[in-house]
């Protein structure tokens, strides 16, 4: 089995209800049944999420957030096969808002507060989103 990581970016439908707490324990909950491991960043509008595990069940995973309509203009920003996963203990960590620490950190990888998914390094995004998990453990 390859080891899978995608990486995409989605804006949220404001006309759709969102119950964050309970998509989050939906999709852990899917997500250990299928061993995908990640992280998730939401900051109100926008979602920045990374999914590792066999590439069947992360094109799967990606498939269905795809058709759902809360997510507007998803961008598919990398999938690649790795040698190990960066997020190994989470079915799905998950980091909200950009305040203090949190700005900071964003704004030591990007140029400024908000991110152009067409024009960022995936590398960069991994970076954010391990510098924002430590403060999760």
């Amino acid at each position: 089995m390859n080891l899978t990581r995608l990486i995409y970016y989605s804006q949220r439908n404001p006309s759709m209800s969102l119950n964050l707490g309970e998509l989050l324990e939906v999709c852990k909950r899917n997500n250990a049944a299928m061993n995908v491991t990640g992280m998730l960043h939401f900051n109100g509008n926008y979602f920045l999420q990374v999914l590792e595990g066999g590439r069947a069940e992360v094109s799967s995973i990606y498939h269905r957030i795809s058709a759902d309509p809360r997510h507007l203009n998803i961008i598919l920003i990398s999938c690649q096969d790795v040698r190990e996963r960066i997020f190994p203990t989470w079915s799905m960590g998950h980091h909200e808002g950009m305040e203090g620490e949190t700005r900071s950190i964003f704004l030591r990888y990007f140029p400024s507060n908000s991110v152009n998914p067409e024009a960022v390094s995936p590398d960069s995004l991994l970076d954010f989103l391990q510098d924002v998990s430590t403060e999760l453990v």
